[in-house]
């Protein structure tokens, strides 16, 4: 089968997808929220006279919602670190193997710390944590951020994940699939070219 008539996503690769652009939308939401109260901060600390209240603490607290909130929409966008040496040196289907492989070991990992992330929020919940500070606001709300934003994240390479094996065995279009590159056009021009070394490695 030809990968190149297989160019529409599985639905639910489509919907997971959806799902990380808008926990993206939330991440960037959010660094403009810490932007503003950062600057209101200094505006009462400077203008005012005043003393800082919850500013610095609702700051850190939205910066946290940014990192975990903002992680799945890195991955989709493939933005995060990583040393792309060896893939780029290999034909399409090792790549494609290469990313199953290294995809299921993320997970594993992405698993651990959601769940460990999972056990310390529901562990402040019960108890009713709060922080030390004269705001005192609940812990459990930011460490919340810590299990949704690894479950969105376990959520999108199970997305790639889906993505890769259709490629592999020809139901799915690599330019489709997030390899080591990036999504962009300059990762759709390498699909094409592999394709095309591949094309001709298989002609007598």
């Amino acid at each position: 089968m030809n990968p190149k008539n297989n160019t529409v996503k599985p639905a639910v690769c489509r919907i997971i997808d959806t799902i990380s652009e808008v926990s993206g939308l939330a991440a960037g939401i959010s660094m403009i929220a810490a932007t503003l109260v950062t600057g209101w901060g200094v505006f009462v600390r400077y203008v005012l006279k005043e003393p800082t209240g919850w500013q610095t603490e609702a700051t850190i607290y939205l910066l946290i919602c940014v990192a975990f909130l903002g992680a799945a929409y890195g991955v989709r966008h493939n933005a995060h670190v990583g040393v792309d040496l060896l893939p780029e040196a290999l034909p399409l289907k090792p790549r494609l193997v290469l990313r199953i492989i290294t995809t299921i070991m993320v997970l594993a990992v992405v698993a651990v710390v959601a769940w460990t992330g999972g056990k310390i929020w529901l562990q402040a919940y019960a108890l009713d944590t709060r922080s030390a500070s004269a705001w005192a606001p609940p812990l459990w709300i930011p460490y919340a951020l810590i299990p949704l934003g690894m479950g969105l994240v376990f959520l999108q390479y199970v997305g790639e994940l889906i993505e890769a094996v259709l490629a592999l065995i020809g139901r799915l279009d690599p330019k489709h699939v997030t390899l080591l590159g990036s999504t962009s056009e300059a990762a759709e021009t390498q699909a094409d070219t592999l394709l095309e070394a591949s094309g001709q490695e298989e002609q007598p």
